[in-house]
């Protein structure tokens, strides 16, 4: 059953819902939560609304994990567009898949929800769901409880939605078969390299190329634009841990939240899987039951429940464990599975139940009844809670004076700072990717570089960096981006210019060599040949290339009497190769797989340029298709499955299509 559970959530959108499961999160009081609205708006799908709010914490959070993933080597200015227009699709797919899922009847309880937050051991305290973590996570995510329980629910719906289309398809054995020829077949390859190193010239570094290069690449060359900021900030944690609540504080609010504290009944069984494989026949699904029935006869004739799931439950999640599954509440697990699990009585065994991976036997072990949390165990939560109440009050007195003052006073911070009792603070200089400290979140970059704050000198709007956490700030320094000196570079430029006129003579060398080959000149002494490599742009003299016989084990290198590099190539023989080889550099690899297969029996030539500049000339003699006989079933199974999963992706993503194609969305670009 935990398999079952593993195998019912796969899918982009699974991992949608699995990137917000794994996150710091929480849950609790479904309907206590209120919505601010009168945000801006940035598409409507069929006349519902995706509020700017929603796309910008949508687009600064793909835009913080972009710039972990990159580094130094993140460009807001090169991938916030790109960055903005797939958060843009991303919303539309989600808001017309949850309406598509909506309209076809696909629901999901409040119990559910709860009852997969509740498993989720980072949200635990001793084992026990705790409240209090669960509001500290959220908080420090920038999500209120109710956003993110309907991202939950919109996930789960869609990925109904997601699995009824990509759990339908069929593959027959012949599709199978030719998927595990091609995914089998070995190529037998050889290959010669034209190393780039023997193609650099000194001399293509000239004062005259390097200042050409500096000239026409200067945006290369500009140090990054900088400021420091003056910020006041505002955040909610610490504002009540001084609040001491009483105990007819606490026992008020105990009997306010009383339906928090009930947990729910649980039930511990023991399963044993027949499993019938999916699409399985009659036959299939007969002989499961019946030698399901037989392991049920034998426990009803007193074999050890435990030896019998760890011998034959098809359960591998389970079955080691004696077929023990822990503790669910309803709403968990498969319905047929659930509805037979309560009503069963402790210690009874059920008969054989069918649900759409196989037959069940299953047996109650325990039941925890449902219970409501004493004062006495939860005390320490409601004095969390009591504080928080009292921070959060705080709060939005002192967020209401900071905001109205700094617009108020817009060209300083000093009259909001007396007001709330903030202290102004400096941050260090950062640029439009953001920095240190407070300017590592890039909500303060981009307001630090707006028109109002960096142009017109104006206090910036409350950016709000968290739950209940803002700030105010405005600009302290700018630097202004400048280009660099060219003798501050000059080392830099001489080694790209020598670089870039390398990789472009050898390029056209080994198409040069490429296409010998394609014309029938398969001569090793002429196409494995020394290349002296002459100055293009500044050469005095000429020279000329000697030509070197060598032969397909060996290339012996000679020294030229002329400037340049000599090398003698010679044909490697990487031998019969995988699709998935590492024993060469894989880009040839990649290559070898790409070139079709000779209708002749001759070589097939094809080129690549490798990573390191060094250009491939690589030679096909033979494919040779999988040996599908040889196969062993779980290769087989395995391929049936990729087989599946790319054809149930392929209809998904077709479906989508057409059910964009008949929405009606409309997108409010000045709003993004």
């Amino acid at each position: 059953m935990l398999s079952y559970i593993r195998e019912g959530i796969q899918g982009w959108i699974a991992w949608a819902i699995v990137g917000l499961l794994i996150i710091p999160f929480a849950l609790w009081g479904i309907n206590q939560y209120f919505d601010t609205g009168g945000s801006l708006v940035v598409a409507t799908v069929d006349g519902t609304e995706i509020s700017q709010q929603r796309f910008q914490r949508e687009f600064y959070s793909q835009r913080d994990r972009m710039r972990q993933m990159l580094g130094n080597q993140f460009s807001a200015d090169l991938l916030d567009a790109q960055l903005k227009q797939k958060t843009l699709d991303d919303l539309i797919n989600q808001e017309v898949l949850f309406q598509k899922a909506t309209d076809a009847g696909f629901s999901v309880s409040n119990e559910s929800i709860i009852g997969i937050i509740q498993s989720i051991e980072a949200f635990q305290e001793d084992g026990q769901f705790s409240n209090t973590l669960y509001k500290q996570q959220l908080s420090a995510n920038g999500e209120t409880p109710v956003m993110f329980e309907q991202r939950i629910q919109r996930g789960i719906l869609t990925q109904q939605l997601y699995s009824g289309i990509t759990t339908t398809p069929v593959v027959t054995r012949y599709d199978v078969d030719y998927l595990l020829k091609l995914q089998e077949q070995t190529r037998h390859i050889r290959y010669a390299t034209l190393s780039v190193d023997a193609y650099k010239q000194e001399a293509d570094a000239s004062d005259t190329a390097i200042k050409q290069y500096y000239e026409s690449n200067a945006n290369r060359y500009m140090t990054q634009e900088q400021v420091s900021v003056s910020y006041l900030e505002l955040n909610v944690s610490g504002l009540g841990k001084d609040a001491v609540p009483t105990e007819e504080d606490l026992h008020k609010l105990y009997d306010d939240r009383s339906s928090m504290y009930v947990v729910p009944e649980e039930r511990r069984t023991r399963h044993i899987l027949v499993a019938v494989d999916e699409g399985g026949s009659e036959d299939d699904i007969a002989a499961a039951k019946a030698k399901a029935t037989d392991l049920r006869k034998q426990i009803a004739d007193g074999a050890d429940f435990k030896m019998l799931a760890e011998q034959y439950s098809d359960d591998p999640g389970s079955a080691t464990l004696g077929g023990d599954l822990g503790y669910f509440g309803k709403g968990s697990l498969d319905p047929s599975y659930e509805e037979t699990m309560f009503a069963l009585a402790e210690g009874e065994v059920s008969e054989p139940v069918l649900s759409s991976f196989g037959y069940h036997i299953i047996k109650l072990e325990a039941v925890r009844a449902q219970k409501v949390k004493p004062f006495e165990e939860v005390k320490q939560t409601l004095i969390a809670e009591y504080q928080q109440g009292i921070a959060d009050r705080k709060f939005f007195e002192l967020s209401e004076k900071l905001t109205n003052l700094a617009y108020e006073v817009p060209d300083s911070l000093e009259d909001a700072a007396g007001a709330s009792g903030l202290s102004i603070q400096t941050s260090e200089l950062f640029g439009r990717n953001g920095g240190s400290g407070i300017a590592a979140n890039p909500k303060v970059a981009l307001a630090a570089f707006s028109d109002d704050v960096l142009k017109n000198g104006y206090n910036s709007e409350p950016i709000e960096i968290g739950e209940n956490h803002m700030i105010v700030l405005r600009i302290k320094d700018h630097q202004a981006a400048k280009l660099r000196p060219l003798e501050e570079v000059k080392d830099e430029i001489a080694i790209q210019v020598i670089d870039e006129k390398a990789r472009e003579r050898v390029e056209k060398a080994g198409i040069d060599r490429l296409q010998q080959l394609r014309n029938g000149n398969s001569n090793v002494a002429e196409i494995a040949r020394v290349e002296a490599v002459n100055d293009e742009q500044n050469a005095s003299t000429s020279h000329q290339a000697e030509e070197v016989e060598v032969n397909n084990d060996n290339a012996e290198e000679h020294q030229g009497k002329g400037k340049g590099a000599e090398l003698a190539l010679a044909w490697q023989d990487a031998g019969e190769l995988t699709r998935t080889d590492r024993s060469i550099d894989s880009k040839i690899v990649q290559k070898a797989f790409k070139l079709s297969k000779s209708l002749d029996g001759k070589p097939v030539y094809g080129g690549v340029v490798l990573a390191s500049g060094d250009y491939v000339v690589l030679a096909i003699d033979k494919v040779t298709d999988g040996d599908v006989a040889a196969i062993d079933e779980a290769k087989r199974l395995s391929a049936k499955r990729n087989l599946l999963n790319l054809i149930g992706e392929t209809a998904f993503q077709n479906l989508l299509t057409s059910f964009k194609q008949n929405s009606n969305i409309v997108v409010q670009d000045d709003n993004i």
